[in-house]
């Protein structure tokens, strides 16, 4: 009785992987095929309703697979391509996720400048972009954004009339 039991458990077990392994190729073959269809070239646009879809198969491939190391490069992907459709929320969350559960990926420092991006011009939430831009020059102080991180924190809240205001006043004392 206790061999039949002992079978039929690892029976479960192996059947189980073989379809998770053909589940993992299926969601595989499903982002390849979204990510053929997301730019139409023709209207120089990308297709929302591919762009949607991917974003779910990205997500799901993370949730199901979330050892995979392939998984911080597609929710980067979810979370640019919800920046580019103006989801900012979402591509916080998807940021903040590869943050939290992949600390050593190699874009990890551009998910943190994201996010202050993503807060600053989409969310329009000064004060979190500030706390995210602060957080990345903290965490990278050599990072090649560093510069750059500094003078979005400067001009922070300004409005284009101010920044060309300021950038004409700048000009008029140099010269």
């Amino acid at each position: 009785m206790r061999n039949v039991l002992l079978f039929v458990i690892l029976t479960g077990i192996i059947l189980s992987c073989k379809n998770n392994a053909e589940n993992k190729t299926q969601i595989i073959q499903q982002i390849k095929t979204y990510e053929k269809s997301l730019y139409n070239e023709q209207q120089m646009q990308i297709n929302e309703t591919v762009a949607d879809s991917l974003i779910l198969v990205y997500s799901d491939y993370a949730n199901t697979f979330s050892s995979d190391t392939a998984c911080a490069e597609y929710l980067f992907r979810a979370a640019e391509i919800s920046k580019a459709l103006n989801k900012g929320k979402q591509s916080v969350a998807f940021y903040e996720k590869i943050e939290k559960n992949y600390p050593s990926f190699s874009k990890l420092p551009i998910c943190i400048f994201m996010q202050g991006f993503v807060y600053e011009n989409l969310l329009l939430n000064v004060e979190m972009a500030k706390e995210n831009y602060e957080r990345f020059i903290s965490k990278y102080p050599n990072h090649p954004l560093v510069k750059d991180t500094r003078v979005l924190i400067e001009n922070l809240g300004k409005s284009p009339e101010d920044l060309v205001k300021q950038f004409e006043e700048k000009n008029t004392n140099t010269h």
